[in-house]
């Protein structure tokens, strides 16, 4: 048996109460990576010594004001 088959079986198995405790761990898992994934993006933006503008402005450019 592959290991997908016997990771789905394990799932599977599980009590009702355990799969959504690793559902929830899953969910905070791939949160951790998404915000991870933000926070590099924004550090490789501030690297490029992109210009920046205040909030006022992007108010304005957002069509807010």
């Amino acid at each position: 048996m592959s290991t997908v088959l016997e990771i789905e079986k394990a799932i599977e198995s599980l009590p009702k109460q355990e799969f959504w405790k690793l559902v929830e761990w899953l969910e905070a898992k791939r949160e951790e990576k998404e915000d991870a994934a933000d926070v590099a993006r924004a550090e490789a933006i501030l690297a490029e010594g992109s210009a920046t503008i205040g909030w006022e402005q992007a108010k304005v450019e957002l069509g807010w004001k």
